[in-house]
């Protein structure tokens, strides 16, 4: 059996700290957007390109939008996101970079159903 001594602790202590932290990423997805309208008066539907861009912090385990909203985030591994926001529900790809998003809400017999998909660059830094 092999005694452990203070040196060797120490080493392994400096090796862990000298590890880097997981940092921020950044995701800036470019997505199009569907809203679908039914209402006793009619249907209506319309589609649009939009940007969405998040904030993945691994360390804290949190996703904010980028002008810092936070989202509940339900998943957090190393190939699914998962989080919501105001009823809204996306999920991240990781192996891929695609993103969806969908929300159906019903008041006073208006149903709205939107649904958004794209695809996402990560980086390290936000894009300017």
């Amino acid at each position: 059996m092999r005694r452990v001594t203070g040196r060797t602790i120490l080493m392994i202590v400096l090796t862990a700290l000298a590890q880097p932290a997981l940092a921020r990423s950044y995701l800036n997805c470019s997505t199009r957007k569907v809203v679908m309208i039914n209402a006793a008066s009619g249907d209506t539907s319309s589609t649009r390109e939009e940007e969405v861009a998040f904030v993945i912090d691994e360390a804290t385990k949190t996703l904010t939008f980028s002008d810092n909203r936070p989202l509940t985030v339900t998943r957090l591994g190393k190939s699914w996101l998962s989080a919501n926001r105001d009823d809204v529900f996306y999920e991240f790809n990781r192996q891929d970079g695609s993103l969806t998003y969908a929300s159906s809400t019903t008041q006073d017999g208006v149903t709205t159903i939107m649904v958004g998909a794209g695809q996402c660059v990560i980086s390290p830094a936000p894009r300017r």
